[in-house]
Protein backbone atom coordinates (compact mmCIF):
# COMPACT_ATOMS: atom_id res chain seq x y z
CA UNK A 1 0.00 0.00 0.00
CA UNK A 2 2.88 2.29 0.93
CA UNK A 3 4.64 1.50 -2.38
CA UNK A 4 1.48 2.33 -4.27
CA UNK A 5 1.30 5.73 -2.54
CA UNK A 6 4.95 6.44 -3.33
CA UNK A 7 4.43 5.48 -6.99
CA UNK A 8 1.29 7.56 -7.16
CA UNK A 9 3.11 10.53 -5.60
CA UNK A 10 6.02 10.15 -8.03
CA UNK A 11 3.63 10.00 -10.96
CA UNK A 12 1.86 13.10 -9.67
CA UNK A 13 5.16 14.98 -9.30
CA UNK A 14 6.32 13.87 -12.74
CA UNK A 15 2.98 14.89 -14.21
CA UNK A 16 3.19 18.26 -12.47
CA UNK A 17 6.71 18.79 -13.84
CA UNK A 18 5.57 17.86 -17.33
CA UNK A 19 2.62 20.25 -17.07
CA UNK A 20 4.97 23.00 -15.79
CA UNK A 21 7.43 22.40 -18.63
CA UNK A 22 4.64 22.46 -21.19
CA UNK A 23 3.35 25.71 -19.70
CA UNK A 24 6.89 27.11 -19.62
CA UNK A 25 7.44 26.16 -23.27
CA UNK A 26 4.21 27.61 -24.61
CA UNK A 27 4.26 30.66 -22.34
CA UNK A 28 7.76 31.46 -23.56
CA UNK A 29 6.44 31.66 -27.13
CA UNK A 30 3.94 34.39 -26.32
CA UNK A 31 4.39 38.05 -27.21
CA UNK A 32 6.39 40.13 -24.76
CA UNK A 33 3.54 42.66 -24.55
CA UNK A 34 -0.14 42.97 -25.28
CA UNK A 35 0.40 46.59 -26.29
CA UNK A 36 1.49 47.61 -29.78
CA UNK A 37 5.05 48.92 -30.03
CA UNK A 38 6.88 48.82 -33.33
CA UNK A 39 10.54 47.84 -33.28
CA UNK A 40 12.99 48.06 -36.16
CA UNK A 41 15.59 45.30 -36.09
CA UNK A 42 18.31 44.32 -38.51
CA UNK A 43 18.44 40.56 -38.98
CA UNK A 44 21.54 38.75 -40.24
CA UNK A 45 23.83 35.80 -39.49
CA UNK A 46 23.22 32.42 -37.91
CA UNK A 47 20.15 31.32 -35.98
CA UNK A 48 21.88 32.07 -32.67
CA UNK A 49 22.82 35.54 -33.96
CA UNK A 50 19.23 36.14 -35.01
CA UNK A 51 18.02 35.18 -31.54
CA UNK A 52 20.51 37.60 -29.99
CA UNK A 53 19.28 40.38 -32.29
CA UNK A 54 15.63 39.71 -31.46
CA UNK A 55 16.38 39.45 -27.75
CA UNK A 56 18.34 42.73 -27.77
CA UNK A 57 15.40 44.39 -29.52
CA UNK A 58 13.07 43.23 -26.72
CA UNK A 59 11.03 40.89 -28.91
CA UNK A 60 11.63 37.56 -27.15
CA UNK A 61 9.76 36.55 -24.02
CA UNK A 62 12.07 33.66 -23.13
CA UNK A 63 15.37 33.13 -24.97
CA UNK A 64 15.76 29.52 -23.76
CA UNK A 65 12.36 28.61 -25.15
CA UNK A 66 13.07 30.49 -28.37
CA UNK A 67 16.33 28.59 -28.82
CA UNK A 68 14.57 25.25 -28.30
CA UNK A 69 11.70 26.26 -30.60
CA UNK A 70 14.11 27.05 -33.46
CA UNK A 71 15.83 23.68 -33.02
CA UNK A 72 12.50 21.85 -33.17
CA UNK A 73 11.33 23.77 -36.25
CA UNK A 74 13.01 24.61 -39.55
CA UNK A 75 13.39 28.27 -40.54
CA UNK A 76 15.27 29.96 -43.37
CA UNK A 77 15.93 33.48 -42.11
CA UNK A 78 16.57 36.24 -44.67
CA UNK A 79 18.94 39.07 -43.77
CA UNK A 80 17.13 42.41 -43.89
CA UNK A 81 15.75 45.26 -41.80
CA UNK A 82 12.31 44.35 -40.43
CA UNK A 83 9.59 46.39 -38.75
CA UNK A 84 8.27 44.09 -36.02
CA UNK A 85 6.02 44.58 -33.01
CA UNK A 86 6.26 43.60 -29.36
CA UNK A 87 2.70 42.25 -29.50
CA UNK A 88 3.79 39.54 -31.96
CA UNK A 89 4.36 36.02 -30.68
CA UNK A 90 7.53 34.04 -31.40
CA UNK A 91 6.02 31.96 -34.23
CA UNK A 92 4.79 35.09 -36.02
CA UNK A 93 8.14 36.86 -35.72
CA UNK A 94 10.15 33.89 -36.96
CA UNK A 95 7.82 33.46 -39.92
CA UNK A 96 8.13 37.15 -40.85
CA UNK A 97 11.93 37.18 -40.81
CA UNK A 98 11.99 34.45 -43.41
CA UNK A 99 11.51 37.38 -45.78
CA UNK A 100 7.92 38.66 -45.53
CA UNK A 101 7.95 41.77 -47.76
CA UNK A 102 5.09 43.36 -45.84
CA UNK A 103 7.39 43.81 -42.85
CA UNK A 104 10.65 44.72 -44.56
CA UNK A 105 11.58 48.34 -44.02
CA UNK A 106 12.34 49.95 -47.37
CA UNK A 107 12.09 53.67 -46.60
CA UNK A 108 15.20 55.38 -45.29
CA UNK A 109 16.34 58.95 -44.85
CA UNK A 110 20.05 59.40 -45.36
CA UNK A 111 21.58 62.59 -43.96
CA UNK A 112 25.24 62.99 -44.85
CA UNK A 113 27.99 64.94 -43.12
CA UNK A 114 28.07 68.48 -44.48
CA UNK A 115 24.42 68.52 -45.58
CA UNK A 116 22.64 71.87 -45.32
CA UNK A 117 19.04 72.24 -44.17
CA UNK A 118 17.68 72.46 -47.75
CA UNK A 119 19.50 69.21 -48.55
CA UNK A 120 18.11 67.57 -45.41
CA UNK A 121 14.63 68.83 -46.27
CA UNK A 122 14.82 67.25 -49.72
CA UNK A 123 15.70 63.87 -48.22
CA UNK A 124 12.84 64.07 -45.73
CA UNK A 125 10.40 65.16 -48.44
CA UNK A 126 11.13 61.95 -50.38
CA UNK A 127 9.65 59.69 -47.68
CA UNK A 128 7.35 61.80 -45.48
CA UNK A 129 3.60 61.80 -46.03
CA UNK A 130 3.11 65.35 -47.30
CA UNK A 131 -0.06 66.46 -49.05
CA UNK A 132 0.43 68.81 -52.00
CA UNK A 133 -1.54 69.59 -55.12
CA UNK A 134 0.15 67.49 -57.80
CA UNK A 135 -2.08 68.57 -60.71
CA UNK A 136 -0.05 68.86 -63.93
CA UNK A 137 3.23 68.56 -62.05
CA UNK A 138 6.16 66.26 -62.79
CA UNK A 139 8.09 64.35 -60.10
CA UNK A 140 10.75 67.05 -59.67
CA UNK A 141 8.14 69.75 -59.20
CA UNK A 142 6.24 67.65 -56.68
CA UNK A 143 9.43 67.00 -54.73
CA UNK A 144 10.19 70.72 -54.73
CA UNK A 145 6.74 71.50 -53.32
CA UNK A 146 7.15 68.87 -50.62
CA UNK A 147 10.64 70.13 -49.78
CA UNK A 148 9.23 73.62 -49.30
CA UNK A 149 6.62 72.17 -46.94
CA UNK A 150 9.41 70.64 -44.86
CA UNK A 151 11.26 73.96 -44.77
CA UNK A 152 8.05 75.73 -43.71
CA UNK A 153 7.70 73.32 -40.81
CA UNK A 154 11.33 73.85 -39.77
CA UNK A 155 10.85 77.63 -39.67
CA UNK A 156 7.52 77.63 -37.85
CA UNK A 157 8.15 79.57 -34.63
CA UNK A 158 5.60 77.66 -32.55
CA UNK A 159 7.03 74.31 -33.65
CA UNK A 160 10.59 75.49 -33.06
CA UNK A 161 9.69 76.64 -29.56
CA UNK A 162 8.28 73.19 -28.78
CA UNK A 163 11.61 71.70 -29.86
CA UNK A 164 13.54 74.21 -27.73
CA UNK A 165 11.44 73.15 -24.74
CA UNK A 166 12.16 69.48 -25.45
CA UNK A 167 15.89 69.40 -26.28
CA UNK A 168 18.59 70.75 -23.96
CA UNK A 169 20.93 71.65 -26.83
CA UNK A 170 18.46 74.01 -28.54
CA UNK A 171 17.88 77.52 -27.22
CA UNK A 172 16.42 80.88 -28.25
CA UNK A 173 19.54 81.65 -30.30
CA UNK A 174 18.14 79.68 -33.23
CA UNK A 175 15.14 82.04 -33.42
CA UNK A 176 17.31 85.04 -34.34
CA UNK A 177 16.10 86.74 -37.52
CA UNK A 178 19.70 86.69 -38.79
CA UNK A 179 19.80 82.88 -38.65
CA UNK A 180 19.07 81.55 -42.14
CA UNK A 181 17.72 78.14 -41.08
CA UNK A 182 17.00 77.70 -37.34
CA UNK A 183 17.78 73.96 -37.18
CA UNK A 184 20.94 74.14 -39.29
CA UNK A 185 23.70 72.04 -37.73
CA UNK A 186 21.40 70.29 -35.26
CA UNK A 187 20.52 67.16 -37.25
CA UNK A 188 22.85 64.19 -36.80
CA UNK A 189 24.28 62.67 -40.00
CA UNK A 190 22.90 59.13 -40.14
CA UNK A 191 20.77 56.73 -42.17
CA UNK A 192 17.37 56.70 -40.49
CA UNK A 193 15.16 53.66 -41.03
CA UNK A 194 11.50 54.56 -41.21
CA UNK A 195 9.57 52.49 -38.67
CA UNK A 196 6.01 53.17 -39.72
CA UNK A 197 3.98 53.70 -42.88
CA UNK A 198 2.36 56.82 -41.41
CA UNK A 199 5.49 58.98 -41.30
CA UNK A 200 5.35 62.73 -40.79
CA UNK A 201 7.85 65.58 -41.07
CA UNK A 202 7.72 65.89 -37.29
CA UNK A 203 8.44 62.20 -36.63
CA UNK A 204 11.54 62.25 -38.83
CA UNK A 205 12.66 65.51 -37.24
CA UNK A 206 12.39 63.85 -33.84
CA UNK A 207 14.52 60.92 -35.02
CA UNK A 208 17.27 63.26 -36.23
CA UNK A 209 17.24 65.43 -33.10
CA UNK A 210 17.18 62.36 -30.84
CA UNK A 211 20.30 61.07 -32.57
CA UNK A 212 21.97 64.47 -32.23
CA UNK A 213 21.13 64.35 -28.53
CA UNK A 214 22.98 61.04 -28.24
CA UNK A 215 25.96 62.37 -30.22
CA UNK A 216 26.27 65.53 -28.13
CA UNK A 217 25.73 63.81 -24.78
CA UNK A 218 29.00 61.95 -25.35
CA UNK A 219 30.91 65.24 -25.57
CA UNK A 220 28.69 67.47 -23.42
CA UNK A 221 31.20 68.10 -20.62
CA UNK A 222 34.12 68.69 -23.00
CA UNK A 223 32.11 71.14 -25.10
CA UNK A 224 31.00 73.07 -22.01
CA UNK A 225 34.68 73.53 -21.08
CA UNK A 226 35.88 74.45 -24.58
CA UNK A 227 37.69 77.79 -24.58
CA UNK A 228 38.66 80.22 -27.34
CA UNK A 229 40.74 83.24 -26.50
CA UNK A 230 40.24 82.63 -22.78
CA UNK A 231 36.45 82.47 -22.97
CA UNK A 232 33.99 79.60 -22.92
CA UNK A 233 31.87 79.45 -26.04
CA UNK A 234 28.26 78.33 -26.31
CA UNK A 235 27.21 75.02 -27.85
CA UNK A 236 25.73 76.99 -30.76
CA UNK A 237 29.10 78.66 -31.36
CA UNK A 238 30.91 75.33 -31.06
CA UNK A 239 28.65 73.78 -33.70
CA UNK A 240 29.28 76.81 -35.89
CA UNK A 241 33.02 76.12 -35.67
CA UNK A 242 32.66 72.38 -36.25
CA UNK A 243 30.40 72.89 -39.26
CA UNK A 244 32.97 75.14 -40.94
CA UNK A 245 35.66 72.52 -40.33
CA UNK A 246 33.27 69.84 -41.63
CA UNK A 247 32.78 71.71 -44.90
CA UNK A 248 36.48 72.50 -45.30
CA UNK A 249 37.55 68.88 -44.69
CA UNK A 250 34.61 66.54 -45.18
CA UNK A 251 36.44 63.22 -44.73
CA UNK A 252 37.57 62.10 -41.25
CA UNK A 253 41.31 62.69 -41.13
CA UNK A 254 44.02 64.50 -39.22
CA UNK A 255 43.30 67.48 -41.48
CA UNK A 256 40.08 68.14 -39.56
CA UNK A 257 42.06 68.64 -36.35
CA UNK A 258 44.69 70.70 -38.19
CA UNK A 259 42.12 72.98 -39.84
CA UNK A 260 40.35 73.42 -36.52
CA UNK A 261 43.73 74.47 -35.08
CA UNK A 262 44.20 77.04 -37.86
CA UNK A 263 40.79 78.56 -37.18
CA UNK A 264 41.45 78.67 -33.43
CA UNK A 265 44.73 80.48 -34.13
CA UNK A 266 42.95 83.04 -36.30
CA UNK A 267 40.20 83.60 -33.72
CA UNK A 268 42.78 84.16 -31.00
CA UNK A 269 44.88 86.67 -33.01
CA UNK A 270 42.23 87.95 -33.70
CA UNK A 271 41.94 87.55 -37.48
CA UNK A 272 38.88 86.99 -39.58
CA UNK A 273 38.34 83.35 -40.46
CA UNK A 274 38.00 84.17 -44.16
CA UNK A 275 36.56 80.75 -44.90
CA UNK A 276 35.22 80.26 -48.42
CA UNK A 277 32.64 77.74 -47.25
CA UNK A 278 30.96 80.40 -45.09
CA UNK A 279 30.74 82.67 -48.14
CA UNK A 280 29.19 79.83 -50.11
CA UNK A 281 26.64 79.32 -47.36
CA UNK A 282 25.81 83.01 -47.19
CA UNK A 283 25.17 82.93 -50.95
CA UNK A 284 23.49 79.49 -50.76
CA UNK A 285 25.83 78.09 -53.42
CA UNK A 286 28.55 75.46 -53.56
CA UNK A 287 31.63 76.40 -55.55
CA UNK A 288 35.39 76.18 -55.29
CA UNK A 289 35.94 79.35 -57.31
CA UNK A 290 34.69 82.01 -54.89
CA UNK A 291 34.59 85.42 -56.63
CA UNK A 292 34.87 88.97 -55.33
CA UNK A 293 31.15 89.37 -55.95
CA UNK A 294 30.50 86.37 -53.70
CA UNK A 295 32.66 87.94 -50.99
CA UNK A 296 30.54 91.09 -50.98
CA UNK A 297 27.42 89.38 -49.64
CA UNK A 298 26.29 91.18 -46.47
CA UNK A 299 25.60 88.26 -44.15
CA UNK A 300 26.69 87.39 -40.62
CA UNK A 301 27.71 84.03 -42.10
CA UNK A 302 30.32 85.76 -44.28
CA UNK A 303 33.58 85.42 -42.33
CA UNK A 304 35.41 87.61 -44.83
CA UNK A 305 33.19 90.54 -43.93
CA UNK A 306 32.51 89.83 -40.22
CA UNK A 307 34.89 88.90 -37.42
CA UNK A 308 34.59 85.77 -35.33
CA UNK A 309 32.53 82.67 -36.04
CA UNK A 310 29.58 82.68 -38.43
CA UNK A 311 26.31 83.51 -36.71
CA UNK A 312 25.29 79.87 -36.83
CA UNK A 313 26.23 76.40 -38.09
CA UNK A 314 26.39 75.97 -41.87
CA UNK A 315 25.89 72.20 -42.13
CA UNK A 316 25.43 68.93 -40.32
CA UNK A 317 28.44 67.76 -38.33
CA UNK A 318 29.77 64.27 -37.67
CA UNK A 319 31.03 62.89 -34.39
CA UNK A 320 34.48 62.70 -35.99
CA UNK A 321 34.61 66.43 -36.61
CA UNK A 322 33.25 67.20 -33.14
CA UNK A 323 36.07 65.14 -31.69
CA UNK A 324 38.61 66.77 -34.04
CA UNK A 325 37.60 70.27 -32.94
CA UNK A 326 37.68 69.36 -29.25
CA UNK A 327 41.19 67.95 -29.72
CA UNK A 328 42.43 70.32 -32.41
CA UNK A 329 46.07 70.18 -33.42
CA UNK A 330 48.09 73.10 -32.11
CA UNK A 331 50.51 74.80 -34.51
CA UNK A 332 51.59 78.23 -35.74
CA UNK A 333 49.67 77.84 -39.00
CA UNK A 334 47.25 80.58 -40.04
CA UNK A 335 46.47 79.53 -43.62
CA UNK A 336 45.71 76.38 -45.62
CA UNK A 337 45.09 75.53 -49.26
CA UNK A 338 43.47 72.38 -50.64
CA UNK A 339 44.87 70.77 -53.76
CA UNK A 340 42.61 69.11 -56.34
CA UNK A 341 43.35 65.66 -54.89
CA UNK A 342 42.33 66.79 -51.41
CA UNK A 343 45.85 67.23 -50.04
CA UNK A 344 46.04 70.30 -47.80
CA UNK A 345 49.09 72.56 -47.56
CA UNK A 346 49.46 74.68 -44.42
CA UNK A 347 51.28 77.99 -44.09
CA UNK A 348 52.34 80.22 -41.21
CA UNK A 349 52.43 83.55 -43.07
CA UNK A 350 50.38 85.27 -45.76
CA UNK A 351 53.36 85.43 -48.11
CA UNK A 352 53.94 81.68 -47.78
CA UNK A 353 50.26 81.07 -48.43
CA UNK A 354 50.21 83.28 -51.52
CA UNK A 355 53.17 81.40 -52.93
CA UNK A 356 51.40 78.06 -52.34
CA UNK A 357 48.28 79.35 -54.11
CA UNK A 358 50.33 80.70 -57.02
CA UNK A 359 52.09 77.36 -57.52
CA UNK A 360 49.09 75.07 -56.97
CA UNK A 361 45.86 76.87 -57.91
CA UNK A 362 43.78 74.44 -59.96
CA UNK A 363 40.42 76.14 -60.39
Amino acid sequence: MKKIKIIAASIAVAFAIIIALIFFYFDGQKAVSTKSKEVVVEISGSASSVLDQLDKAGLIRNKTVANLYIKLNHYDFKANVYVLNQNMDLKTILKIIEGDNDYISTDKVTILEGYTIPECAKQVAKVANIEVDTTNLNEDQILELKTNKVLETWTNTEYLQSLIDKYWFLDQTILSTEIMFPLEGYFAPETYVITTKDVSIESITTMMLDQMDKNLQEYKDEISQFIINGNNISLHQFLSLTSVVQCEASKPSEDQAKIAGVFINRLEKPMRLQSDVTVNYANQIKTVAVTYNHLEVDSKYNTYKYEGLPIGPISTVSKDVINACLHYQKSDNLFFFALKDGTIIYSKTYDEHQQVVKENKWY
